[in-house]
């Protein structure tokens, strides 16, 4: 058998040591990859992402309060607090303009109205369309409209 040259022994030599660290990098990609594939994933899906709020409704004083998810007019939780037995309203219907409440708990619109406030401030738009906000207090008073 021949003796290999000290020349042929170092390229050798540096093609194993290569050949090693290649080897012992894709052993590490692998298990980084079982790593991955094995961890639970957190998949976002519109269930989770959904906010629940926390609601109060006043009328005349008395509060209301309920959680709901996500966004909610405050028809549609007045109407959610009427499907509980919590409060009883009257409403009715105008093209354009969507629900105007006329009575709340037996109390019917007349020389006064009921008109609500979001967080005290009078609202601007009808209750059909005015989307609750986390932290929102909506409040009924029954007034003279002016």
């Amino acid at each position: 058998m021949q003796k290999l040259s000290k020349k042929t022994k170092g390229i050798v030599l540096i093609i194993l040591g290569i050949s090693i660290a290649l080897l012992g990098l894709l052993f590490l990609n692998s298990k980084e990859s079982e790593k991955q594939q094995s961890a639970p994933t957190n998949i976002s899906t519109p269930e989770n992402n959904v906010e629940i709020n926390k609601i109060i409704l006043e009328v005349n004083d008395k509060k209301y309060e309920n959680e709901i998810k996500g966004q909610i007019s405050v028809y549609d939780f007045m109407s959610q607090l009427q499907k509980e037995g919590k409060i009883t309203f009257k409403e009715k219907y105008y093209s354009g303009m969507g629900e105007f409440i006329e009575e709340i708990n037996g109390i019917k619109n007349g020389d006064k109205n009921w008109i609500y406030y979001v967080n005290g401030k009078k609202a601007e738009i009808g209750v059909s369309n005015y989307q609750i906000k986390t932290g929102d207090v909506v409040s009924w008073k029954y007034e003279k409209n002016y």
